[in-house]
Formats: C-alpha cells, structure tokens, sequence
C-alpha cells in the first residue's frame, strides 16, 4: 500500500521537473502535503484491516467456545430433567403414603413388598452435579468477556449461584435421611426376650416420627425443592436458546 503511494508521488514529480522553478517550489509544498495524507490514509488502511482481522479471530473463537459450552450445557440440562423427573416421582410416592396413612384397610391389604417398593421410591433423592469445566475455564481466564450478548455473559456468571440455590432443599433432605432412615429400618425388627426373632418392614407404618418425616421433608421440603429446580431448568433452556442464537450468527 505504501510503495502505490510513493509511486504515484514519484510521477508527480517527475512530471513537475519539466516545469518553471517559480512554480516548482509551491507544487513541491502541494505534493509534500499530499504525501503526508496518502501516508495517514494508507495507515488508516492498515490500522482498519488489522482491525478487521482481529475482530474476524475473536469471532471465531467466540464461535468455537459457544459450541463447545453448548455441548457442556446441553449435558447438564439433560441431567437436570432426569433429576427432577426422580424427584417428581418421590413426591407422588410421598402424597400415595400421605393417603395410606389415613387408610388402614388399604394398608393392612398392602403386600409387604409394594409397600416397602413405596417407600423406597419416596425415599429417592438424587443430587444434582453439572459439568462446568469449560464454564469454569471462560470464568477464571477472563475469556466469557469475549460473548456479545450481555443476556447470557449474565446467565453463564450466575449459572453456578443458582445451581447451589436450587438444590439446598435437596441438600438439607440427604443431611437428614441417612440417620433417619436406619432409625426407621430398625423399627422394623422383632424382639421377644430381647432377642431379634424377625422382620416386619410395614411395622414402621405406625411410627410417627416416619410420618412426620414423610410429611415435612418429601411433601413440603421436596414441593419447594421442586419448584426452585423447574426454575433452574427454565433458565437453563434460556441458556441453551441464547447460545444456539449465537451460533447461528
């Protein structure tokens, strides 16, 4: 670019040469400036192209960690619908025992097994670990300042808070149900003399700290867990809609 400025400068004065010296030093002052301009336009030139490019290598990095965290986001939204899918479970399980609390016939006519499968399946309590390494990465290298959309450099920021807070309810219910849980299997034995002489699993129907427990962490911990976790999964498709808006760019 610079050698096509000084070529045109150099016929211009090659043709002034042949002209009057009364006129030759104010062309040379008029070409002197218009070699000044040439140069700053060329830099201009150069400085936009150099632009250009390095905007053209941060998009396609941009582009490149957009698919990569598509695919990191996309697993942990699958993870997500399963986990509440299981919790769904349990609290229809919980609400089913809820009935049978208040139904001695239906229990007494209960099998031992469906009972006990009953339980079990309230009792299910699946926490939630999301794959964040390539989030994790954007975060700490400073490079989830290389999105354009402000909506979801927000979302990815706080995608790891609302994690945490979704779950605490899920959280406080695993603290809790070990203990518990072989406080109640206990219950179950049979003693004559103080001697184990069998098991009876349904004995723990009539145990009310069982029921307490069904109640306060599988209706009413469990409905709240529920209701943050669903958010979580709204914000999560947002996420996965933003980035594939993106991608499409």
């Amino acid at each position: 670019m610079i050698k096509f400025f000084r070529r045109i400068r150099q016929n211009l004065l090659m043709q002034n040469k042949t002209g009057k010296p009364a006129y030759r030093t104010g062309r040379y002052f008029k070409y002197a400036i218009g070699e000044i301009l040439l140069v700053i336009i060329g830099i201009l030139i150069a400085v936009s192209i150099n632009g250009w490019n390095e905007d053209r290598k941060l998009a396609i990095e941009e582009q490149s960690l957009l698919k990569d965290l598509k695919q990191e986001m996309d697993l942990n939204l699958k993870t997500l619908k399963i986990v509440i899918a299981q919790h769904e479970e349990s609290l229809e399980a919980a609400e089913e025992m809820m009935i049978l609390f208040k139904d001695r016939d239906a229990f007494n006519k209960m099998p031992t097994k469906t009972f006990s499968e009953l339980t079990w399946k309230m009792e299910k309590n699946s926490t939630y670990d999301p794959q964040n390494g390539i989030l994790n990465s954007l975060i700490n290298s400073g490079r989830l300042s290389l999105f354009s959309n402000k909506e979801l450099k927000y979302l990815l920021a706080s995608f790891k808070e609302l994690t945490v807070d979704a779950f605490e309810d899920t959280h406080a219910i695993q603290k809790q149900r070990p203990p518990l849980v072989h406080k109640f299997y206990l219950s179950g034995y049979e003693k004559k003399n103080g001697k184990i002489i069998s098991y009876n699993f349904k004995q723990i129907y009539d145990n009310e700290e069982f029921r307490l427990y069904t109640w306060l962490y599988f209706i009413v911990t469990r409905k709240g867990g529920l209701t943050e976790e669903r958010n979580l999964k709204l914000e999560l498709e947002k996420i996965m809609n933003l980035i594939n808006q993106e991608i499409k760019k």
